[in-house]
C-alpha cells in the first residue's frame, strides 16, 4: 500500500508528522493520526484499487497542538488558489484533468472543482475529476476525488441547439406556486422539473431519465382515520421517564432518572417554534428477515401526520415511492460512491464533535421516507414539504420536522395570477439557450463503470439559471450561485 503518510503531509499546515490508522474491517478508510500523540486530524479514504478518493483535515485541531498559525501566511489571489488546487489533482488523480468552477463557500474558503474533458468537443465531463476546498491562504480542508472509470459514446448529432430548444419549447417550462416572501406568501412560476434535455436525436430527456428520484410525481389521498397516537407511533412506552421543559418533551429509560442530566434521550419533541416541531426517536430495534410492506409504513407515516397536523388529506399530496428499487430506503449498499464518501464524513465529523461517539449510538433502524407536498387549493408550496422517516421493521416514525406556513396569510391570498402562464412561459423560453454537453449514466452491465452521452442541457448565460418568476410583477430571480471564476 502506498505510504500516504509522507504523500499528504505536505499538504497539511505545519507538515506535522502523521501517520494513518487504518480501519481494521475496511483498510480503504482511516484516519489521519499525529505520529507522537492521541490526535485525529483527519480522514482518508481510498478506491478499491488504491487511489484516494476523499481527503479531509480537520485545521482548527492541527492549528490547536502545533506551533503554527494561519497568520504566518498570507491570504492568496484566486488564480494562486486555483493553482494550488491543481497541483493536488496532479499529485492524486489518476487523469489529465481541467478547472472547470471556483465558487465561494462558507466565507472562509473557496470550492474549486476540475473535470476531465471529451478534447475532440471540449466538453467537461461531470463528476469525473476532484472538488476541493481550500482556504485563502492555500491549503487544502478537503477533497473528493472522482476515481472512477469511464467510456465516452459519440452518437451521431442530428439537430442543432436551435432545434433542440424548438423542441423543447412546444411544452410548458414553468407551473404556478407559492413562494413565502419575508412572512408574505406570493404567487410565482417555477421552471418545471420534469424536463430535463434535449438529446442529440432529437427526443426529450426527462429528468428521470438522469436521476430516478428527481422527479416524482405526488397523488392525492383519502382521509386519514387515526388510531394510534404520536407518542406510540414514535415508540414511547409506559416504562419509559418522560420529561418536559421549554424546549419540549424528552423520554429517556428508567434507569436514567439517576442522572437525567447526563443522559441522552431516546425520543425527543422539540419545538423552534409555534411553526415547527421536530421529532426524532431512537428506541432500538432489530432486524428481522422481512421488513414491514410499505404498505403498512405509508399508513404509519400518514397516522402521524394527520395526529400532528390534521386534515392532511386536504392539504398535502404523497409522493409516488419508487418501484423495484430501494433508493428510498437508507442503506450503504444503495448508496453512490460519492454519496457514500460524504455520508461517511459527515459520521467522521460527528465523531469528532462528540468526541469518539460509541459504535452502539451510530447505528441506526435503515428507514423508509415518506415526502408530503403542500399545496393551497391545488397549488404547490414546495418549501413546506414534510418528510417523515419510517422505520422498515418496526414501522416507528424515527425522524420528521414539520414546518406549518401561516394558515390566515394562505386563506387571504389571492390566487388569481395578474401574469398568465403563457406569458410568463415566454418570459422564461426567452432567456432559454441550449448548449450541447455531455450527460452520464451507468453501463448496463457494470454499474462501476460510467457512461458519458450527448444531449443539449437547458443554458441561461444572460443571468444565470432562473429560480422564479413573479406571477404578478415578471420579475425573474435568479439562482445566485457564487461562482467567482469558470473555465473555458
Amino acid at each position: 500500500m502506498k505510504n500516504w503518510e509522507f504523500v499528504l503531509r505536505d499538504y497539511i499546515i505545519g507538515r506535522p508528522v502523521i501517520s494513518i490508522d487504518y480501519d481494521e474491517d475496511d483498510s480503504t478508510v482511516g484516519e489521519i493520526i499525529d505520529a507522537h500523540r492521541d490526535l485525529v486530524y483527519g480522514h482518508i479514504e481510498l478506491s478499491d484499487d488504491g487511489k484516494l478518493t476523499s481527503f479531509m483535515v480537520d485545521l482548527d485541531e492541527i492549528l490547536a497542538h502545533n506551533d503554527v498559525s494561519l497568520d504566518e501566511y498570507e491570504e492568496l489571489t484566486p488564480d494562486e488558489i486555483i493553482g494550488c488546487a491543481e497541483d493536488f489533482t496532479k499529485d492524486f488523480c489518476r487523469d489529465h484533468l481541467y478547472f472547470n468552477m471556483m465558487t465561494e463557500w462558507n466565507g472562509e474558503s473557496y470550492l474549486v472543482v476540475f473535470e476531465a474533458k471529451d478534447v475532440a468537443l471540449n466538453l467537461f465531463l461531470p463528476n469525473s475529476g476532484a472538488t476541493i476546498e481550500i482556504n485563502k491562504q492555500g491549503f487544502i480542508l478537503s477533497a473528493t476525488l472522482f476515481q472512477s472509470y469511464y467510456q465516452l459514446s459519440y452518437p451521431d448529432i442530428e439537430i442543432s441547439a436551435e432545434d433542440a430548444k424548438e423542441i423543447l419549447c412546444q411544452y410548458p417550462l414553468v407551473e404556478l406556486g407559492i413562494y413565502e416572501d419575508n412572512g408574505e406568501m406570493k404567487l410565482v412560476y417555477y421552471p418545471k422539473r420534469e424536463y430535463a434535455a434535449v438529446h442529440v436525436d432529437g427526443h426529450i430527456v426527462t429528468a428521470g431519465d438522469f436521476f430516478e428520484d428527481e422527479y416524482v410525481k405526488a397523488q392525492t389521498f383519502n382521509k386519514v382515520t387515526v388510531t394510534e397516537t404520536i407518542e406510540s407511533l414514535l415508540g414511547v412506552t409506559d416504562d419509559m421517564l418522560r420529561v418536559e421543559n421549554s424546549n419540549g418533551q424528552y423520554w429517556y429509560q428508567a434507569e436514567d432518572e439517576e442522572n437525567i442530566e447526563l443522559a441522552e434521550p431516546i425520543i425527543k419533541i422539540e419545538h423552534s417554534d409555534e411553526m415547527q416541531k421536530d421529532y426524532e426517536s431512537s428506541v432500538s430495534w432489530e432486524e428481522l428477515d422481512e421488513e414491514l410492506p410499505v404498505t403498512v409504513l405509508e399508513e404509519k407515516a400518514k397516522m402521524f401526520l394527520e395526529a400532528t397536523i390534521g386534515n392532511i388529506h386536504q392539504k398535502y399530496l404523497l409522493e409516488d415511492q419508487l418501484e423495484d428499487d430501494d433508493f428510498d430506503i437508507l442503506r450503504e449498499e444503495d448508496l453512490s460512491e460519492e454519496e457514500r464518501q460524504y455520508f461517511e464524513q459527515l459520521e467522521m465529523m460527528e465523531e469528532d464533535e462528540e468526541d469518539f461517539v460509541e459504535d452502539d449510538d451510530l447505528d441506526f433502524e435503515p428507514f423508509t421516507t415518506f415526502t408530503f407536498i403542500r399545496h393551497h387549493k391545488g397549488i404547490r408550496i414546495e418549501e413546506y414539504a414534510i418528510h417523515v422517516n419510517v422505520g422498515i421493521y418496526t414501522g416507528i416514525i424515527r425522524d420528521c420536522t414539520v414546518i406549518l406556513p401561516n394558515e390566515d396569510k394562505l386563506v387571504s391570498m389571492d390566487i388569481n395570477p395578474v401574469l398568465s402562464l403563457e406569458q410568463v412561459d415566454a418570459i422564461y423560453k426567452e432567456q432559454l439557450h441550449m448548449k450541447l454537453a455531455r450527460t452520464s449514466s451507468y453501463d448496463d452491465e457494470d454499474e462501476e463503470v460510467t457512461v458519458y452521452g450527448l444531449d443539449y442541457v437547458m443554458n441561461f448565460p444572460q443571468r444565470g439559471e432562473i429560480e422564479r418568476i413573479d406571477a404578478t410583477t415578471g420579475e425573474v430571480h435568479y439562482i445566485d450561485a457564487d461562482i467567482l471564476k469558470e473555465g473555458d
